[in-house]
């Protein structure tokens, strides 16, 4: 079984996330903390991590970075409402980015392709 760790700032959309990936077969951890970021994904070893776009003060962007240097293969996915501005940070740094809508066909299909990337 895949497994998938979300942050988000917002308790509904992780409530989503958590239904409906579950129900595909994934483990999935939400958390809206990302100070325990690296921790987090030490302890459980996930196979994607999914960051919205901005969580509370905090830019994803910025813990991508964080992310990358401490785990240079992990699949990460920007999950935005809005369009990124397609700067060459963003480009070297987040492997997918998926919209941000109560429809998820977009983020389950970009899930599927960093599993793949994985493997």
């Amino acid at each position: 079984m895949s497994k998938i760790i979300i942050y988000d700032a917002d308790r509904i959309i992780r409530m989503l996330y958590e239904m409906e990936l579950s129900e595909l077969g994934y483990d999935v951890i939400c958390s809206e903390d990302v100070s325990r970021c690296l921790e987090m994904i030490t302890e459980a070893e996930p196979d994607v991590v999914v960051i919205d776009r901005k969580i509370g003060t905090i830019d994803g962007i910025d813990w991508f970075s964080i992310i990358r240097k401490h785990f240079p293969s992990l699949p990460l996915i920007l999950a935005a409402a809005y369009h990124l501005d397609g700067s060459n940070r963003q480009e070297e740094i987040v492997d997918f980015y998926a919209s941000k809508t109560a429809d998820l066909a977009d983020l389950k299909a970009k899930i599927s392709e960093a599993l793949n990337l994985r493997r």
